[in-house]
């Protein structure tokens, strides 16, 4: 295909998968996919490419035009919940219909194999893949087709794996809280009354409150609740802190140790190797993650190796009845 080509074919896709065009989950919260956008911009950004005089990759008019007409629109689709919302509900409705008119075959090898892992490993799975296409999508106008390409079938059979259970949360809020009346409200724990605070105070709190929001690690809060629930041997409510916390920060080998520790203790012995594995993969020398591994006897074959392409790409005629498929052609 030619540039002209792949361009009008990346352009299409906006309003069919804005989540594959930026590399970013179908379950990404506004921080995430601010993030994101944040990354495409200065790799794409002039400086950055300045001196590039390879035309096999992006130049900076390139990249001109990409930002204006495939990022930036699927940054907006993606930035407000209300038309975030939107487009996950058509990417369902895509869903369902390919699985109705039985066309949902995946011809990508890592869509493939998240068709047909055990359910228990869909997310962990679903995440590295998408990590390792949105790290080179934006090389060149031939990647950025090939992954993007790669990433809406990966988003389809994950929903699809998921259809009845996903639940999008915007913005993770962590602990709730619980509403303070006019007068006073009561320490649960204690048992003691606190008065009504004054104009001023509730003034300083207020700006206080203000501020607070987009400094709290909402991760932290999670794995905080999972170290109680482990210390309690409650290890099926630990896990579920620890998935919450891995939506946030699905590259820390300390929450794939935390989790591959509470599998252990319910004696799911492969689930746990998997993410200790994974720990081990992103921090060689962690220390508890290394210990597991030795109580699990994981062998040399268990032992991170270095990343290899997550998936190699189909025939052009088998991507080609593909995109068909999402354009609905």
């Amino acid at each position: 295909m030619s540039k002209a080509e792949l361009f009008t074919e990346l352009t299409n896709l906006v309003d069919v998968d804005p989540f594959a065009l930026i590399g970013v989950s179908v379950s990404a919260d506004e921080k995430r996919i601010s993030k994101r956008y944040r990354q495409i911009a200065k790799q794409l950004h002039p400086d950055a490419l300045t001196g590039n005089g390879d035309s096999a990759k992006m130049t900076q008019s390139l990249a001109a035009k990409v930002i204006a007409r495939i990022v930036n629109p699927s940054y907006q689709k993606l930035k407000h919940e209300k038309s975030r919302q939107e487009s996950l509900c058509n990417i369902r409705l895509m869903v369902r219909r390919l699985i109705r008119t039985e066309k949902l075959v995946p011809t990508f090898r890592s869509a493939q194999e998240l068709m047909t892992i055990a359910k228990e490993e869909v997310d962990i799975f679903y995440e590295q893949s998408l990590s390792g296409l949105a790290e080179c999508q934006f090389q060149s106008l031939e990647d950025l087709h090939n992954q993007t390409v790669e990433l809406s079938q990966l988003n389809l059979v994950f929903l699809s794996r998921n259809l009845e259970n996903l639940v999008i949360h915007p913005k993770r809020v962590g602990l709730m809280t619980v509403p303070v009346t006019p007068t006073s409200a009561v320490n649960v724990a204690s048992g003691s009354t606190i008065a009504s605070p004054t104009n001023n105070d509730s003034a300083a709190n207020g700006a206080r409150g203000a501020a607070e929001p987009s400094q709290i690690d909402y991760a932290k809060q999670h794995m905080t609740r999972a170290k109680k629930y482990l210390s309690q041997q409650n290890y099926e409510l630990a896990v579920q802190e620890l998935r919450e916390a891995l939506k946030i920060k699905p590259q820390s080998p300390e929450i794939h140790s935390m989790i591959g520790q509470a599998y252990y203790k319910q004696k799911l012995s492969g689930m746990a190797k998997t993410h200790f594995r994974q720990a081990l993969k992103l921090k060689p020398t962690h220390r508890i993650a290394l210990k597991y591994s030795k109580l699990l006897g994981m062998s040399s074959d268990d032992a991170p190796k270095q990343s290899e392409p997550t998936s190699t790409s189909p025939d052009p005629a088998a991507k080609r009845l593909w995109l068909g498929r999402l354009l609905n052609r």
